[in-house]
Parts: C-alpha cells; structure tokens; sequence
C-alpha cells in the first residue's frame, strides 16, 4: 500500500507452484517455489544440478504445467488457458533462449529469426524489418544470409537470441545460454542479453551455473529443497 492506493499486481508471477513426479515412485522437485518479475529487471536461478531449474523454466514458459500453483501473466492464469490459447501466450508473451541454439539448419539466419512470427500467421513484410533490426543489434546482419552451419557458436546464439525477441516478448527465459560457449564469447553473449533486458524492458530469468554472472544480475535466487531462496553474495561482505 502506498498513500492508501492498492497495491499493483506484478505483471508476471508464479504462486506456490509444486512439481511431481511418479513414474518410478513419487520425486518432489519443485515444492511452493514463488516468483515476482517487474518490467527490466534480470534474474539468476543457480542451483546444483537436478535441483529442478530448467524444469521451473519450462512451468514459467508454460511449456510444461506444474502439479499444482498458479501462474499470472497481466492478471491472468496462464494455466486456466486452452491448448490453443497457451500456444499464443508461448509464442507471443514469452522468449526462451536454450544452450543449444535449435535453430533450424536448412534456413538462413534471416529466416530462423523470421519463424515464430510467420507461425503466428504474420507476413514476411511485416516482420522482416524488426528482424533485421534484431541481427543488427545483436550484431550479426551481416550473416543474415549465412545457414546455421556456416555460423560460429556465438554467432548461432546471437541468432537464437534475435529469434527469442521477434515477437516482442515481455518476458525472456534462458536456460544457461553461454554454457556452451568458450568464456569470453560467453561474456559478450550474456553482456548483449543484459542489454536488450534494459532497453526492451524485457523481465528476464537467467539459468546459469555461471556464478560470476549471476552476480551481475538484479537478483540472484538459487533453488534448493524445491523453493527459491534470496542469494547471498559474500563477496560484498569482506
């Protein structure tokens, strides 16, 4: 509350949201994890592994659902959505960038940013543009013609990164997207996402096992015994 005015909602929230599986037994991985994102900021999860990071990704980009809990997007559940309204909230709400690119190696780099907007019914005209302006910032216009074999490892992630961002998303989701670049590469990658985080105003959730970025990031959670815990950074302490 402030001056009596109600409180605003967050944009985009995850509320107690719990993750089972019984295959072979019953496993626990995510138990009340809770979640606030506002407009610019960037976020680190680390975590050990198996601790259930990508899976907490994947509930937050609805490509998977959580046993149970909730999950707002500009005040609404996402998960009371039907098959086809979560496919335009995947496409349109949400970005995701992985540590393999996926980039689709019959198609140009043009082209593979082109794809989520020429599956969500849009013409060429209409996005080819803003994915030129996309590569150009992420610095790769001038492989735009280039298939994805004939990039660099960096290059494919600038490309998967101008993809994530073609439908202009409110919130990106990475899941350890320098991880499988050498370190230096890997800075510039990550220095780019923080960039376009700022002035795209994009809410981002970063997965690493980089500790030295996470603590560039607004806030760095890690995950353990199935929630998100506040990270202390003793650095700041000596």
């Amino acid at each position: 509350m402030l001056n009596g005015a109600p409180e605003q909602p967050f944009f985009f929230e995850a509320r107690d949201i719990y993750k089972e599986y019984s295959t072979h037994g019953s496993l626990q991985v995510l138990a009340g994890v809770n979640l606030r994102l506002v407009a610019g900021e960037m976020v680190a999860v680390v975590g050990a592994s198996g601790t259930g990071k990508t899976t907490l990704l994947h509930i937050l980009g609805a490509l998977d659902q959580p046993s149970r809990g909730q999950l707002f997007y500009r005040g609404e559940n996402v998960f009371e959505k039907n098959a086809d309204q979560l496919a335009v909230f995947r496409n349109q709400a949400v970005g995701f960038v992985f540590q393999f690119h996926h980039l689709l190696p019959e198609f140009n780099a043009l082209e593979n940013v082109l794809l989520p907007g020429l599956i969500a019914g849009k013409k060429r005209s209409e996005l080819a543009g803003y994915a030129e302006y996309l590569l150009e910032r992420v610095g790769v216009l001038n492989r735009s013609t280039h298939k994805v074999g004939e990039l660099s490892g960096g290059e494919q992630q600038r490309v998967a990164l101008a993809r994530a961002l073609i439908m202009k998303p409110a919130v990106l989701l990475a899941d350890e997207p320098t991880g499988n670049l050498d370190p230096k590469t890997g800075l510039k990658v990550f220095e780019l996402i923080r960039e376009l985080s700022e002035t795209l105003s994009l809410a981002t959730v970063m997965v690493t096992h980089n500790l030295d970025l996470s603590r560039r990031m607004s806030r760095c959670l890690t995950l353990r015994d199935g929630g998100l815990h506040e990270t202390r950074d003793e650095s700041k302490d000596s």
